[in-house]
């Protein structure tokens, strides 16, 4: 038989293990595996008693904790398992809160038991407990652990370990035939239950619905299910996301950490696969013991599938080994109606974890669009020859374009454009390079050409070749009264003058978007203004390609007319008007890119 291990899983909470990749279709059963164990102490040592003993101190206590780091495996009265590392320091274990390890358990005293490292090892000393303390089922006052003793605290029960054990594993190991004491119910035959079990499943919908998170609500359903259906064993599977493998959050085991759980894969596999609940009762002579659950230990068992629509999304398992009573028809659907209940409440669970990732990526991306909004320039040029305008508007909470107003210490300003293609994070984290190059390089020279090749090469370089970003660059000389203009793919800009109502072309000769080739070359245009003032209007596609409800975009046309109301040249009024006909004409329907505008008046 050979036995695949599985991932750590801490029995009774929150480690769990993941099934073989042998797992097939969904969930397909190897042919050589057929139970699952979960495998806790190591055995029982003896017990001695301790006369003499003396703590450990100083460099003497440094040294032992050096040389051990002894564990205690607790198993508490419903079956959780905790686990708790012995330190240089006591431990005091009892009801008490202020115990070092409280449980809470009613035959505990409040404070119960102390653990204390000696030169020899650890002591368990009972504080004058109620109920006494029990190593190895024989009262003690004061003891020397000795590696597997068993500590009965109350109704808690630990294993001192000398040493940290590994995790309990979960193996899995396929039974060879089948047994006719096992049978299934399909997916589809309804639930047949008494009015009286009726009652308790609507008293329980609140308790296993209400929103709380995945583990909790799996630890209080297996509590449900060890009260109501007198579980000595339980165990709750959930799939993965990749659908192929299964984690067990919830194993839990009334019958000590030494016990074994031991589940069916032919169980397991068609709850999973199949939808199907299955009900397992001791065949007895009727069934062979080589393949029957019997030889496992198991006198009857459950296994329910957690469904939600058309899909398995896990399955609750249970059983007993210690008595001879079995489960019924009426048991297991009340059992598969918990599991119903439970199948609502991890779905509102997921909602919930979902609407946090929500929430969180929201922060996120605010404070990414706080950061990115701090690298847009704190002040724009405002002077008698030369004033700045612009705007930056996301399609999503943060934006792939981006402008730059630089002033040079000659007096001439560089003013920038530039689009990032596609939306949202990846396109601002593209934005946030070429912010950084272009603040880098900028001083290298005074033709726009030359540095748009600069860039380009670094774009291609360091950026996916599928973000590709579109530039205008323009280095505006108010006392020359010129521009130099050169492009990267991106749409030329609208001149505007006092004597010319109507906004026209800056005839630009275009190169390649800067990432599409590293040899590219972008030619630099000289754009002589004349003496009256004017203005120079840039701005990325999110303007001419905002879309309406009934698929029209804003277009050239009526950006336009909406500057041509502007003839007194005011950068921020014109920006202003713009976006606001933009609005106007999308109306309700979203906004599909960002929407950048830089205005420049000259004079």
């Amino acid at each position: 038989m050979r036995r695949l291990r599985w991932a750590t899983l801490r029995t009774g909470s929150r480690r769990a293990g993941a099934l073989g990749s042998d797992w097939g279709r969904g969930v397909s059963c190897s042919r050589e595996s057929a139970r699952t164990k979960v495998r806790g102490s190591n055995g029982v040592a003896r017990t001695h008693g301790a006369p003499g003993l003396h703590s450990v101190r100083g460099s003497d206590a440094r040294n032992a904790w050096d040389q051990k780091m002894a564990e205690l495996v607790i198993t508490l009265s419903d079956g959780r398992v905790v686990r708790r590392r012995l330190t240089m320091r006591p431990m005091v274990i009892g009801r008490d809160a202020g115990c070092d390890l409280p449980i809470d358990d009613p035959s505990t005293s409040r404070r119960h038991a102390r653990f204390t490292p000696m030169a020899d090892g650890y002591v368990v000393e009972d504080l004058g407990s109620k109920n006494g303390t029990l190593v190895n089922d024989a009262p003690c006052r004061q003891t020397l652990l000795h590696d597997g003793d068993r500590v009965l605290i109350g109704g808690a029960l630990a294993v001192f370990h000398e040493e940290p054990i590994s995790s309990p594993s979960v193996v899995l190991a396929d039974e060879h035939g089948t047994t006719h004491a096992t049978r299934y119910v399909p997916r589809d035959q309804g639930l047949m239950l008494p009015q009286r079990r009726l009652q308790l499943i609507y008293e329980l919908t609140e308790r296993l619905t209400t929103l709380k998170s995945r583990d909790s609500l799996l630890e209080d359903a297996m509590s449900i299910c060890f009260e109501m259906l007198h579980f000595e064993r339980g165990a709750i599977a959930i799939r993965r996301r990749d659908q192929r493998t299964v984690e067990w959050p919830i194993v839990r085991n009334l019958r000590g950490a030494a016990g074994e759980l031991t589940i069916s894969r032919s169980l397991l596999a068609r709850a999973l696969e199949h939808g199907e609940r299955a009900i397992f009762t001791d065949g007895g002579a009727s069934a062979d013991p080589t393949v029957s659950m019997v030889q496992h230990g198991i006198r009857s068992a459950m296994c329910v599938p957690l469904i939600d629509g058309d899909a398995t999304i896990g399955v609750m398992y249970g059983d007993r080994t210690s008595t001879s009573t079995s489960y019924t028809d009426e048991d297991i659907d009340f059992f598969a109606a918990i599991a119903r209940q439970v199948s609502i409440g991890l779905i509102n669970a997921q909602l919930l974890e979902d609407q946090k990732q929500v929430i969180k990526l929201h922060h996120d991306l605010d404070l990414a669009r706080t950061i990115q909004t701090g690298l847009f320039p704190k002040e724009l040029p405002n002077t008698a020859n030369l004033r700045v305008a612009a705007l930056n508007d996301p399609g999503q909470r943060v934006s792939g374009d981006y402008y730059d107003v630089i002033e040079r210490d000659d007096g001439r300003v560089w003013c920038l454009v530039a689009d990032v293609t596609g939306e949202g994070a990846a396109a601002a984290f593209q934005m946030a390079n070429l912010q950084a190059v272009v603040r880098a390089t900028i001083v290298e020279s005074d033709q726009p050409g030359r540095l748009l090749a600069r860039w380009n090469e670094f774009i291609c370089k360091n950026a996916h070749r599928s973000r590709i970003i579109t530039c205008l660059l323009a280095l505006v000389d108010a006392k020359a009264r010129n521009v130099a203009l050169a492009s990267a793919g991106h749409w030329p800009p609208l001149l505007l003058d006092a004597s010319d109502a109507s906004p026209r072309d800056v005839a630009v000769d275009s190169g390649f978007p800067l990432g599409v080739a590293a040899d590219a070359a972008f030619p630099t245009s000289m754009i002589e203004l004349g003496c009256d003032p004017c203005m120079l209007f840039g701005f990325t596609d999110g303007v001419i390609e905002a879309w309406n409800g009934e698929g029209q975009s804003f277009g050239m046309d009526r950006l336009r007319l909406a500057l041509a109301g502007h003839p007194e040249l005011n950068p921020q009024a014109a920006i202003k008007h713009v976006r606001k006909q933009v609005a106007s004409f999308v109306g309700a329907a979203e906004q599909s890119d960002d929407i950048t505008m830089l205005a420049v008046r000259i004079g």
